[in-house]
C-alpha cells in the first residue's frame, strides 16, 4: 500500500469514527431503559463485583434464558468502571460500534480491492437509523460485542485465505485465531451460528477461493474474464470505479485454490462450535420458547416471509422505527403473499446476475442467512421482529446497492459527480434520521410513549409502558395501561402478570391473586407469578402457602436466588430460624451481592440475637442497594439501641437514620423515631426530644397511635439525657 493509499485510509477512518462519536454522544446523558436493562445490569447483583465467583456465575448461569457469558463479562466490566452510571455503560457500546464500522471497511477493502465501496458500506453501517437500537440500548450489548468478535474472525480468516495461497507459515496460527474469535462471539451471542456458511459463501464471492486459478485475491471484483463488452468498450464489472485506486496486488507464486472438499472441511470445526451454541441456545431459552401448539411450523414460516421484507423496507425506508413492533398473526396473510412474492422475484433476479455481478447474489445470500436464526422459526419471546435483528445482516443489503449503483453509473458522463452527490445525501439523511431516532432512547417514559403514538394498537407496547410506570410507583396509571394492553389481547400472559404486580403493590390482594392465576393458565412456565404469589402469601401470613408456591419455582430452577430468599423468610415465619438462614446462606452464594437476602439474612441473625453479624448483612444489602428504607431504619436502629456497647455507633446511626428522613422527607414517624433515638445515643439529647415529639404529633396526625405512644414513653428517658437501650428496664 502506498503512502497516499494509506493516508486515506486513515482518513476515512477517522471520518467512521468522528462521524459515529458524533451521532452517538447524547448517549452518555441517556438512563438506562426499563425493558431489560434493570434486569441484565440494575437488578443483577451477580455483576455488581469482579470476583472469581462472579466469573464463574458468568460461565455457569442460563439467567435471562440466555447463555452468553462473555456479554455479562462485559456488564460487570461497566460495573466497576462506571458503576451505576449509564452513561458509561453506554459508552462501551458506542466505542463497539465504531470498531465494528472500522473493521467493516477494513475487511472489505482487504476482501474485495474496492476503496470506495466498502468506504460507503461502512458509513452506512455506522450510520443507518436501524442500527440505533442495538447501540443505544444497553441489554443489547450482546449485539456489538458479538459483531466485534464477528468482524475478528472474519479478518483473521481473509488474512488465512491470503497466507494458505502462499503456502506462508502463518496460515495456520490465523485458521486457529479465527476459530478463537469465533468462540468468543458465539460466548456473546449465539447468532454468530451461521458464520460457517457466510466464510463459504465468501470462498466464492469476493475471495474467489472455489476457482482453480482466480484473479488475485485483493483484485478479485472481475467474473469476466473477457474485459471487452460487445461494443468494444470496457465492461463495468470488469473495470470498476475504483480500481485505479485500488492497492497494487502483491506479487506472489500462483497457487491452485483449494478444492470444494477442502473449503468443506476447513468449515467443520466451526460448524461444530456452532452446533454446540445451538444445543446450549435450545436449552437455556426453553423456558423462553414459544410451543409449537401456540404457533405452528406454518405460522413461522409466514413470520419469516413477512421479517425480510420489512428489513428491507426498513432500510430502504427507515420510518416508524420503534422498539416493539405489533404482529397480529391472524392477520398477516396479504403481507405474506406480497413478501412471499418478493424474496422469490429478488432471488431470481440476484440469481440470473451471478455471473456477471456476482456481488448481487453474495449480499442477498448474506442477508437471507445471517438472518435464520431471528427469523421466528424457533420464537424466543412474544417479539418477532425487532430492528435490533438487522445489525449484522444489513451488510448485505449495503453491498448489493453499493457495487450495483457504482457499475449502474460508471459508463455516465459525470458518474463520478453523480455518484458522490448521492452517497454525501444518503449519508447525511442517515445521519439526521439516527439522531432524531437516538431521541427517543434518552429514557424509558419517552420510548415507550414514542411506541405507543407510533402503534396506538400495539399491547406490547402498552404493557411495557405499565411496567415501566410501576417501576415509577405511578401505580394508577400502570393498572390503566394493563388493562389497555389486556383489551387489545386478552390472553397477553405478561399483560395480567402486570395487573397482578400492580395490585399486588397497592396490598390489593384479592384482585391481583386471580390476575396472576390467569397469567400462569396461560403461561406455566411464568414464574414471577409465583413468586408475586409466594410474596402476597407472606403478606397475609400463611407462610407455608408462601412455601408451596416458592417449591414450584425451585422445582424448575434451583438456583434462584430470589425464590430461595422468599423460602427462607417464609420458614422465618414459621419459627424455622435456622433453616430459613440456610436459604439466606443458598442465596448469597448464588448471588453474593443480592440485597433482599443480605436484608432477610441480617433479621432473622437480628432474632437470635446475632448482632454483629446482622450489622455485617445490613451493610452488605446497603452497599449494593444504599438508599433502601428498612435497611436503612434496621441499621441505624440496632447501632443505636443495641444493649452491647461494642455494637453501638452513635454517629454512624444519625447519619444513616438523617439519609433515610431525607429520601421520606421526614413524612414517616417510624423513622423519626429512629433518628430521634440515634441521636441519643450520639449524645444530642435536644435533638432526640425534638425528634421524637416531631415523630409523636406525625403519627397522631396520621392515625398511627400505636406510633405515637411509643415515642411519648422514649421522650422522658431523651429528657433525662438518657438514650434507649434494648432490653433495658426503662418505660
Amino acid at each position: 500500500m502506498t503512502g497516499k493509499e494509506k493516508l486515506r485510509t486513515w482518513l476515512v477512518c477517522l471520518a467512521l469514527a468522528i462521524g459515529a462519536a458524533l451521532l452517538y454522544a447524547p448517549v452518555l446523558g441517556f438512563k438506562f431503559i426499563n425493558l431489560d436493562d434493570i434486569l441484565y445490569v440494575v437488578n443483577n447483583f451477580h455483576i455488581r463485583h469482579f470476583s472469581r465467583q462472579s466469573l464463574v456465575w458468568c460461565f455457569q448461569t442460563t439467567y435471562a434464558s440466555l447463555w452468553h457469558p462473555l456479554t455479562w463479562i462485559s456488564h460487570m466490566l461497566d460495573c466497576q468502571l462506571f458503576g451505576m452510571w449509564a452513561g458509561g455503560h453506554h459508552a462501551t457500546s458506542v466505542v463497539l460500534h465504531v470498531l465494528n464500522s472500522l473493521l467493516l471497511f477494513i475487511i472489505l477493502r482487504r476482501m474485495t480491492g474496492a476503496f470506495w465501496r466498502s468506504a460507503m458500506v461502512a458509513a452506512l453501517f455506522a450510520w443507518h437509523p436501524l442500527h440505533v437500537e442495538s447501540v443505544a440500548w444497553i441489554a443489547e450489548r450482546k449485539d456489538v460485542l458479538s459483531t466485534f468478535f464477528w468482524m475478528l474472525t472474519v479478518w483473521a480468516y481473509v488474512r488465512y485465505a491470503e497466507e494458505f495461497k502462499i503456502q506462508n507459515s502463518k496460515f495456520k496460527i490465523l485458521y486457529v485465531l479465527a476459530l478463537v474469535f469465533f468462540a468468543l462471539g458465539l460466548m456473546a451471542k449465539p447468532m454468530l451460528v451461521t458464520l460457517p456458511f457466510v466464510l463459504l459463501l465468501f470462498d466464492w464471492w469476493p475471495l474467489g477461493r472455489m476457482q482453480m486459478n482466480p484473479p488475485n485475491l485483493n483484485r478479485n471484483l472481475n467474473p469476466n474474464p473477457n474485459p471487452k463488452n460487445s461494443h468494444g468498450s470496457t465492461s463495468s464489472v470488469a473495470k470498476p470505479m475504483e480500481d485505479k485506486e485500488s492497492r497494487p496486488a502483491k506479487s506472489r507464486p500462483a497457487q491452485p485454490r483449494p478444492a470444494a472438499l477442502r473449503l468443506l472441511m476447513e468449515k467443520i470445526p466451526f460448524l461444530v462450535m456452532a452446533v454446540i451454541a445451538c444445543v446450549i441456545t435450545l436449552h437455556t431459552a426453553g423456558g423462553s420458547m414459544v410451543s409449537l401448539e401456540r404457533l405452528p411450523l406454518g405460522t413461522r414460516l409466514a413470520d419469516g416471509l413477512v421479517s425480510y421484507s420489512h428489513y428491507v423496507e426498513k432500510m430502504i425506508w427507515p420510518h416508524d422505527l420503534v422498539v416493539v413492533y405489533p404482529f397480529n398473526f391472524d392477520k398477516m396473510g396479504g403481507k405474506t403473499l406480497l413478501s412471499g412474492l418478493f424474496l422469490v422475484v429478488f432471488s431470481i433476479v440476484a440469481l440470473r446476475a451471478w455471473k456477471t455481478r456476482p456481488y448481487c447474489l453474495a449480499g442477498w445470500l448474506f442477508y437471507l442467512g445471517v438472518l435464520v436464526p431471528v427469523i421466528g422459526l424457533v420464537q424466543v419471546g412474544a417479539q418477532p421482529i425487532a430492528d435490533r435483528y438487522t445489525y449484522l445482516p444489513s451488510v448485505g443489503i449495503f453491498v448489493m446497492v453499493c457495487w450495483y449503483l457504482c457499475d449502474l453509473v460508471i459508463g455516465w458522463q459525470n458518474g463520478r459527480a453523480i455518484l458522490a452527490t448521492a452517497a454525501v445525501a444518503a449519508l447525511a439523511a442517515c445521519f439526521l434520521l439516527s439522531r432524531n431516532q437516538l431521541k427517543y432512547w434518552k429514557d424509558s417514559e419517552t420510548l415507550f410513549l414514542h411506541n405507543i403514538a407510533v402503534t396506538p394498537d400495539n399491547p406490547m407496547a402498552h404493557a411495557n409502558y405499565a411496567a415501566f410506570l410501576c417501576d415509577d410507583q405511578q401505580l394508577d396509571k400502570a393498572e390503566a395501561e394493563c388493562k389497555t394492553a389486556l383489551h387489545l389481547s386478552p390472553n397477553d400472559p405478561s399483560a395480567h402478570y402486570l395487573l397482578g404486580l400492580v395490585l399486588f403493590l397497592e396490598r390489593r390482594y384479592d384482585g391481583a391473586i386471580p390476575e396472576l392465576n390467569a397469567a400462569l393458565r396461560l403461561n406455566p412456565k411464568d414464574y414471577r407469578a409465583h413468586l408475586v404469589l409466594a410474596r402476597i402469601s407472606l403478606m397475609r401470613n400463611f407462610p407455608a402457602e408462601a412455601a408451596s408456591h416458592i417449591s414450584v419455582v425451585l422445582a424448575a430452577d434451583a438456583t434462584n436466588p430470589e425464590a430461595h430468599c422468599i423460602l427462607g423468610e417464609a420458614l422465618g415465619g414459621q419459627g424455622k430460624l435456622d433453616q430459613a438462614c440456610a436459604q439466606f446462606n443458598e442465596a448469597l452464594r448464588l448471588a453474593p451481592n443480592y440485597p433482599d437476602a443480605h436484608h432477610q439474612f441480617a433479621v432473622a441473625l437480628a432474632m437470635q440475637h446475632q448482632t454483629s453479624a446482622a450489622i455485617s448483612h445490613y451493610r452488605a444489602a446497603l452497599a449494593a442497594q444504599p438508599d433502601r428504607d428498612d435497611t436503612l431504619n434496621n441499621l441505624a436502629w440496632l447501632l443505636a439501641t443495641d444493649p452491647r456497647p461494642e455494637n453501638r455507633d452513635g454517629p454512624e446511626a444519625v447519619r444513616l437514620a438523617s439519609h433515610l428522613c431525607e429520601l421520606t422527607r421526614r413524612q414517616e414517624p417510624f423513622f423519626l423515631g429512629t433518628l430521634a433515638a440515634s441521636f441519643a445515643e450520639a449524645g444530642r439529647y435536644d435533638e432526640a426530644v425534638a425528634t421524637a415529639q416531631q415523630a409523636h404529633d406525625l403519627a397522631l396526625a396520621q392515625g398511627k397511635t400505636d406510633i405515637a405512644a411509643r415515642n411519648l414513653q422514649l421522650l422522658a428517658l431523651y429528657r433525662a439525657h438518657q438514650p434507649y437501650h434494648e432490653g433495658n428496664s426503662s418505660p
